[in-house]
């Protein structure tokens, strides 16, 4: 394949991560799916990546290595789920949403255990990530920490 095919194609997978489009369609009312996993986790990331930029925002720069760790972890779930052929975007917000509800309700044992699980899946994806894989997620990696830790 040429080069500049497989670069267009994981920009494409790079907007897709970035526009977080990475859920199936609903299930049946009730069914807990790994789609709800996933957005259980990428719920608890967010809100873990946004108290790190908060914290690095306020001047604490040594924070910023947590923060792309994590970003790069979230990304990585991201990637598997549209690589799975996840790509419905309101469904995906509508997840997140829900996944946002559910962690609000969450005591902060329950949020670090749903965490720490979340990160052993992370890794493992990572760890069995191509190298194109690796290259897209560390592309969304750049582009959402900069966003998160810049001035508006």
């Amino acid at each position: 394949m040429p080069a500049a095919f497989l670069r267009r194609a994981w920009l494409a997978l790079l907007a897709a991560l970035c526009s977080s489009a990475l859920w199936v369609p609903a299930h049946a009312a009730g069914e807990a799916t790994v789609d709800d996993d996933t957005a259980n986790c990428i719920a608890v990331m967010q809100t873990n990546a946004d108290d790190l930029a908060r914290q690095i925002k306020a001047g604490d720069r040594t924070q910023e290595p947590a923060l792309q760790t994590e970003l790069k972890r979230a990304g990585a779930l991201m990637a598997r789920s549209y690589l799975d052929g996840l790509h419905d975007g309101p469904e995906a917000k509508a997840r997140l949403k829900a996944a946002q509800e559910r962690q609000a309700a969450w005591d902060a044992e329950h949020k670090n255990r749903i965490h720490q699980a979340c990160l052993k899946r992370a890794d493992a994806e990572l760890a069995a990530a191509s190298g194109l894989e690796r290259y897209a997620v560390e592309r969304f990696v750049q582009s959402r920490f900069k966003r998160m830790v810049e001035p508006h």
